[in-house]
């Protein structure tokens, strides 16, 4: 019955690829990084902006398949709900979430004073929009010399003559992985509201790793008048998720299901019961003024309160964190006859104050204190950038950043720091782009990022033996040229950038406890490729493809390790190569077909490049029907993951102790879901 289907389809694409196009489908897509509100092709950096509709195409079954097909992005998940994201190579030193990446929500910052991001308390489900920016960009953005990205919220729509939209959605899949949601949307001209419950949950490939997740998100934007604009967001999230740990080789062999196993030290992830538990209250307020057409302003306000437990092999851990800021922007266009001009000021100001206290861990019960920590970071960016735009068709972008980040860490009892700083720089970039229409443009930047120690690696310094120097921030000066272009129907993107970086910032280890010092001086050169090609019959049935390819040359320059020397050594949990290819397919009658296929190869796991991954094919496919009657919507759909049952791990421990670098990923497993909207 299978084949039958997928001939049935193969052949009716035949048809329809026979027949005469009469629709162009590529549209224009406005870019809003560096605050450029231009098309892709006139922005003077590599940019990828993921939209609702490409969202859709795995909704409900996780936010990797999505991200993972843009080149120079690689997001990990080492059990379900420990994610990781490397935008060029970024999670290299990321122990625990998201870091050297910056992370905007409907524009304000996600990511805290303490420079994590909790990309595992997000909801796939309410996401409206994805936009990336890979490089250093802390002229304007501050920390992180990995990226940007910038999250959207889904926003209300008048469909159909219709305001209101009610949606339901149930997804089901092996491993009892399930995720359901239900949203309400309302339109006017006065108000645009969002409202969205979900919950997700699955028992795990791997023993001990199970994980429950329930989010509510909000959103509300007041159009007082027609210059001023105030939204409302908020979100709460109840994240539990067990931690199987990392296995050996042979343990991985033997059987890859098994969580981390005892030792004659200690005990298994099982018997001390290893997991996270995470609730997070996050809320913010942003106003947009327009004084006239040439002169606006946003200024936004946020805070969020989280409270985290987490037993783990050696400890039991007790987190409270609390974080509240302001971001401020302005901007002034100057229009003129020959050259006309946009300027951008505004600052951003951030304080996470953390709580860490620490006990034995008795089998998943708090035991003896061991020690109690206070850490308050603080971070403040005032930045400026001015972009001409030439007769000619020639962009020139400016930017310079003044930024600090300044930490007051006290040990209970004990040791107390008042002002560690980690000695971040005046961060300029300069970008120059020249347009010859929308087929072909050119452009080149240079600019410098930074990203300081997370408050997670800045305390293991502090460790009674780790005997090592405070750490400073990493700094890197990236150069970079591209070519990009669109048509009808073609779009593409391809760049070479070269990243130097002082000071990076290498996780190692004392036992089972992490801890990080400054690597010295690495070499990140890469070339990134984006093709994308659609085409939309004359019966409206609709063929897309995106394929994208990414190429890396990571190198430690001088990198020694107390008696160790890695220099020359390619940077671990980084692969070099990694090829994606998406082909989608739609009928007329609303069935379609979406399909993901990825190659990775092998990625070096220690300094000593020792021990490597095996590189991997995966394959995702998803097939399905999706229609609208009156005021209804519907889509069912059934697919299946990892189709060719590779053996795998999508996320690795890196540098390892005990040898430990494997969470193996599941095998082949299937999934299946139906979503329902109404219209009134």
């Amino acid at each position: 019955m299978r084949s039958l289907f997928f001939s049935l389809l193969f052949l009716s694409f035949l048809h329809s690829y026979a027949q005469k196009d009469s629709i162009d489908v590529l549209s224009e897509i406005t870019v809003k990084a560096f605050e450029s509100n231009r098309a892709v092709t006139e922005v003077a950096a590599p940019v990828h902006i993921i939209e609702s509709k490409l969202i859709e195409r795995f909704d409900n079954d996780g936010i990797l398949p999505i991200i993972n097909n843009y080149p120079g992005i690689r997001m990990e998940e080492r059990s379900p709900g420990s994610y990781r994201i490397s935008i060029r190579g970024s999670s290299v030193r990321s122990p625990f979430g998201v870091r050297n990446v910056k992370v905007y929500w409907n524009d304000i910052p996600f990511t805290d004073a303490n420079g994590i991001s909790y990309f595992n308390l997000l909801d796939i489900n309410s996401l409206g929009s994805i936009e990336i920016l890979k490089g250093p960009s802390g002229s304007i953005y501050g920390s992180g010399i990995g990226g940007v990205i910038l999250l959207e919220n889904k926003t209300a729509k008048v469909l159909n003559k219709k305001r209101n939209t009610l949606s339901f959605n149930t997804h089901l899949g092996s491993y009892n992985t399930q995720n359901r949601s239900v949203s309400f949307s309302s339109a006017s001209e006065k108000v645009n509201t969002y409202l969205a419950y979900s919950h997700a949950g699955t028992d795990g490939y791997r023993d001990h790793s199970e994980l429950r997740r329930d989010v509510l998100n909000y959103r509300t934007s007041l159009f007082l008048t027609d210059k001023y604009t105030i939204n409302f967001i908020g979100s709460y999230a109840d994240l539990n998720y067990q931690t199987p740990g990392g296995l050996n080789i042979d343990q991985k062999e033997n059987n890859p299901r098994d969580a981390r196993l005892a030792t004659r030290f200690t005990a298994s992830s099982q018997e001390q019961k290893a997991a996270i538990h995470q609730k997070v209250l996050s809320i913010g307020v942003s106003q947009e003024f327009k004084y006239n057409d040439r002169v606006s302003s946003v200024l936004s306000f946020f805070g969020n309160g989280s409270n985290l437990k987490n037993p783990f092999i050696t400890n039991y851990e007790f987190r409270d964190q609390k974080s509240f800021g302001a971001r401020n922007k302005n901007i002034f266009n100057f229009g003129g006859e020959k050259v006309k001009s946009k300027a951008v000021v505004g600052f951003e100001y951030q304080q996470t104050n953390s709580v860490f206290d620490v006990y034995d861990n008795n089998a998943g019960e708090r035991g003896n204190n061991q020690f109690k920590e206070t850490v308050d970071a603080l971070q403040t960016s005032f930045f400026g950038q001015v972009e001409l735009e030439f007769p000619s068709a020639i962009y020139l972008t400016t930017g310079l950043s003044y930024n600090q980040q300044v930490f007051n860490y006290q040990r209970i009892g004990g040791l107390n720091v008042k002002n560690e700083t980690s000695g971040v720089p005046i961060i300029p970039r300069v970008s120059i782009l020249k347009s010859f229409g929308k087929p072909f443009s050119v452009f080149a930047s240079i600019g410098q990022g930074f990203s300081p120690p997370t408050v997670q690696e800045f305390i293991t310094i502090f460790q009674p033996l780790a005997n090592v120097a405070k750490l400073n921030a990493e700094l890197g000066t990236n150069y970079e040229v591209g070519i990009k272009g669109s048509s009808k129907k073609f779009s593409y993107q391809a760049n070479a950038y070269s990243l130097q970086l002082k000071d990076a910032i290498i996780r190692g280890s004392i036992g089972d406890e992490d801890l990080f010092s400054n690597a010295g001086k690495a070499s990140q050169k890469g070339f990134e490729l984006l093709v994308e090609y659609q085409e939309t019959f004359s019966n409206k049935s609709r063929f897309q493809v995106l394929a994208s390819a990414d190429f890396k040359d990571y190198t430690y320059v001088s990198f020694t390790d107390n008696e160790n020397s890695f220099d020359g050594n390619s940077i671990p949990s980084v692969p070099d190569r990694t090829f994606n290819f998406t082909l989608d397919y739609a009928l007329a009658n609303g069935l379609f077909w979406n399909n993901n296929f990825n190659f990775t190869s092998e990625i070096p796991l220690n300094n000593a490049n020792t021990v490597f991954s095996k590189s991997y094919y995966l394959l995702n496919s998803r097939i399905g029907w999706k229609k609208n009657i009156n005021q209804w919507g519907i889509k069912i759909y059934t697919g299946g993951n990892n189709l060719l049952n590779q053996t795998y791990s999508l996320g690795n421990d890196i540098n390892a102790f005990g040898s430990r670098y494997f969470n193996p990923s599941p095998l082949r497993n299937w999934n299946g879901g139906l979503s329902l909207s109404l219209l009134f």
